[in-house]
């Protein structure tokens, strides 16, 4: 849970709020430099596999740290950067760092850790951690970035790259702190009794035997509602990106940064809910309703950016525009944190699950790499409230077509049931 909160907080979390003073200081078009995160995550989406199998091979406590020097370093190239190529770079270092101790590490270590009960509520408390630090990292980001600017924050620049070289400086000292104590239990240690690992597969296969068997992922493949299934994941990825990634670049046009950094700590709040909650939505109300609230808490967030978008400069509306947003878009973030998941297996079955996990996450990962650039072309050659109509459309398109694929593949496996 400190992991996510302080060593994965720095390196993803605070990461929008950088957006807005590096493209003023270094005269960047906000489309050019959103790049960074399409390029970040396609990286470690790319190295992930590569080191599970590392884990697996090598001491944990050494390829955590290996995660945290190689964030560390992202950050110091962070702070000696100046054109856009060189920032790319970094943000793949920062990416692929952060693979090791957080992306692949945390569970690596959770499952260890819990080979029968309690798995599930040690992860979804582990990675609650980042919506906790989030409460704090965010204000105190915006406050740092704005001792050392020059102007206001429509139009300030940096006049220094420290920020960079103190959280470089942070995420080292912590993760060193953590790596102290976090490890996988050893070979004499019991982390749970025979008894209990009986009844764990006995349970496992309990519920195996009342689920869906389910589909090879060639037969999923021919179905024409998966790839409508497909391209509306695709599709509303593509607003959720500049949901998450661009809202402190816009925001920093209407609203002071200490104002900023509260909205990130109301959404930081709103996550932590929503992510708790997430799991409770897909069990009680299954697939296609709780992907619907999910929709309704996107929509509703986007029209505040929007009402947002006409207020002046500081004004009490577009604060409370602000502040709602980041509520909305919190309770919804479990629609591509624990939704890819669950719906790989609750639509397609158990047969190919981690195929069918990689596809359905692959549509979402595509439609997110491309939103956060795309929006800042549109904002580029228009204005804000556009690119932001074009976001609330890409939304209520993409979960329209999401939905109703749901429910078409829900009855086709009645069928087969």
């Amino acid at each position: 849970m400190f992991t996510q909160a302080i060593p994965y907080g720095i390196a993803q979390n605070i990461q929008p709020l950088f957006v807005h003073p590096l493209v003023n200081t270094f005269h960047f078009n906000l489309a050019s430099y959103s790049l960074v995160f399409t390029f970040g995550a396609v990286a470690a989406s790319v190295a992930s596999p590569f080191i599970g199998k590392w884990l697996a091979k090598f001491n944990f406590k050494l390829m955590y740290m290996v995660g945290i020097i190689i964030s560390t370093i992202s950050f110091i190239l962070f702070g000696i950067s100046s054109k856009l190529p060189e920032f790319y770079g970094a943000a793949i270092l920062c990416m692929i760092g952060s693979t090791f101790y957080s992306g692949q590490g945390v569970p690596w270590v959770i499952n260890h850790w819990f080979p029968g009960k309690g798995r599930g509520t040690a992860l979804g408390i582990a990675f609650c951690g980042g919506s906790i630090g989030n409460i704090f990292l965010q204000p105190f980001t915006q406050k740092l970035l704005a001792s050392y600017m020059i102007g206001g924050t429509k139009t300030g620049h940096l006049k220094s790259m420290a920020p960079f070289f103190i959280f470089a400086g942070m995420l080292f000292i912590i993760g060193l702190i953590v790596v102290l104590f976090i490890r996988t239990p050893k070979d004499n240690e019991i982390v749970a009794t025979k008894a209990e690992l009986e009844e764990a597969k006995k349970n496992a296969e309990a519920a195996r035997a009342k689920e869906f068997e389910g589909w090879t992922a060639k037969e999923v493949m021919k179905m024409p509602w998966f790839w409508v299934f497909s391209i509306g994941f695709l599709i509303a990825g593509i607003g959720l990106a500049t949901l998450i990634e661009d809202y402190a670049a816009f925001l920093d046009t209407k609203l002071s940064f200490s104002t900023v950094g509260e909205v990130g700590m109301v959404f930081g709040v709103g996550c932590l809910i929503g992510n708790v909650s997430g799991g409770i939505l897909f069990d009680k109300l299954g697939t296609a309703k709780a992907m619907t609230y999910a929709a309704a808490m996107y929509t509703l967030s986007v029209l505040m950016m929007i009402l947002a978008s006409f207020q002046p400069y500081g004004s009490g509306l577009g604060k409370a525009s602000g502040m709602l947003y980041a509520v909305f878009c919190g309770l919804a973030v479990f629609s591509y944190m624990s939704g890819p998941a669950f719906m790989a297996k609750d639509l397609f079955g158990k047969k190919e699950e981690g195929v069918m996990l990689g596809l359905v996450g692959l549509s979402y990962a595509i439609g997110f790499a491309i939103g956060a650039p795309l929006f800042g072309i549109i904002k580029g050659m228009t204005n804000f409230t556009i690119a932001w109509e074009v976001m609330l459309a890409c939304i209520v398109i993409g979960f329209a077509l999401l939905i109703v694929s749901v429910v078409k593949i829900k009855k086709m496996q009645k069928n087969v049931m």
